[in-house]
């Protein structure tokens, strides 16, 4: 099923103004004074229906918690026959604010208010899994021994389940179970029917990775380098955690210097960022054993130097 970023055709960490732009060109092209057909019709509510609830930063953020299968069963009766596009504007356009037209807009509780009770579930990635779309194995304590089991692998006191994580992700980001769950979704059902007070999130945590440093959404990462490309400068090839590039050092760089790359660290969560910033910490290389021509050239060096 589609959600409403998928409907406008724009990524989680779209601006506000990515959004509008999106919104606009799918309006002005599904508009019904512009074909009249059933299904164009029905784009256009949907089209309405997602850029009310994403031009709004209040909604969006809920509706970014809940996850959309959620959101819709929590609000569409209360929300969405107010914000749908019956503003009688011209163009379509409610810009998710209908004041103006009449409409007593539902104002949505926070999620902390709607649920007695969240329950998380922890899924581990790797830094390098964030930037992609991965299916992981994650567990549910089970609330009493004789619930029945949805999993061949699950145990007496727990489910078993797999659940896919889109690509794009940040630490501590949080999905709705039943967006990201693997399955028919009779688990998931069973839940809402019989804790309903219970509200079930997946919640990202990441590992470290061998060579790198992690503050935030920055990393640190040790970069042995030759002196004589510390002292003439020029393209540096460094691996990232998803790319090989190329970074042009500066000449007479000092070694034990930090470097800066921007936007090659992890995701951001949206209302900050993109990318967080890769350091690199510069560390002379010493060769320990020169060969013949090695060592003139660096006693000639040497000399010239002085």
């Amino acid at each position: 099923m589609q959600n409403y970023y998928d409907i406008l055709g724009v990524r989680r960490d779209a601006t506000a103004e990515e959004i509008k732009n999106a919104y606009r060109k799918l309006a002005k092209k599904y508009h019904p004074d512009s074909s009249g057909n059933q299904e164009d019709r029905e784009a256009f509510q949907n089209i309405q229906e997602a850029y009310a609830v994403l031009s709004d930063a209040g909604k969006r953020k809920i509706y970014d918690y809940y996850g959309h299968e959620a959101y819709k069963k929590s609000y569409s009766a209360q929300h969405t026959n107010a914000e749908e596009g019956h503003c009688g504007h011209g163009d379509g356009e409610c810009s998710g604010d209908c004041e103006n037209c009449g409409h007593h807009h539902y104002q949505p509780h926070p999620p902390e208010e709607t649920f007695k009770h969240v329950i998380r579930i922890a899924v581990w990635l790797d830094m390098e899994e964030t930037f992609r779309e991965v299916v992981k194995h994650a567990v549910l304590p089970k609330p009493a021994p004789d619930l029945p089991s949805f999993s061949p692998e699950d145990s007496d006191k727990e489910w078993a389940f797999q659940v896919k994580i889109p690509r794009d992700t940040y630490e501590r980001q949080s999905f709705p179970l039943e967006d990201v769950i693997v399955g028919d979704g009779s688990l998931t059902e069973y839940l809402r029917v019989h804790y309903p007070d219970n509200c079930y999130a997946v919640i990202l945590l990441l590992r470290d990775k061998p060579g790198y440093t992690r503050q935030a959404y920055h990393l640190y990462l040790d970069y042995m380098i030759d002196f004589h490309t510390l002292v003439l400068g020029g393209p540096i090839k460094i691996s990232s955690l998803t790319e090989e590039f190329f970074f042009d050092l500066p000449a007479g760089t000092s070694p034990e210097r930090k470097l800066r790359i921007p936007g090659k660290g992890l995701h951001y969560p949206p209302e900050i960022g993109s990318r967080g910033d890769l350091y690199l910490n510069l560390h002379l290389k010493i060769p320990k054993q020169l060969s013949g021509a090695q060592r003139k050239a660096v006693e000639a060096l040497r000399d010239a130097l002085k």
